[in-house]
């Protein structure tokens, strides 16, 4: 007896390009040291331009996650309906992320 469930469908080559430029990107911003993890020594004064890449760092790792689950969303959209709406949602969040960090880019 045929099984009535669609073959799963592989992701096109852009969209996994697509997924390992984001983790590349999640890895950089890891990369890179953050106060949270490693408080500064006291006599060390942390300079505001620091401060502005660490957030920056924060923000770009939340849009990449972003991303990937956008990501996810489209190629899974066919078989789950309710991925438009949260795809929906999603975006506009992520493209304030994006924006957010590019205008802390241009401080530094």
């Amino acid at each position: 007896m045929p099984s009535n469930t669609p073959a799963p469908q592989e992701p096109t080559i852009t969209r996994k390009a697509q997924l390992a430029e984001n983790l590349a990107k999640v890895d950089r911003a890891q990369a890179r040291p953050h106060a949270k993890a490693a408080p500064p020594p006291p006599s060390k004064a942390v300079t505001l331009e620091e401060q502005i890449l660490e957030a920056t760092d924060d923000i770009l790792r939340v849009s990449a996650g972003l991303q990937s689950f956008l990501s996810l969303l489209d190629l899974q959209s066919d078989t789950i309906p309710q991925g438009i709406g949260l795809h929906a949602l999603l975006l506009p969040l992520k493209q304030q992320l994006d924006e957010s960090a590019d205008r802390l880019q241009a401080l530094v």
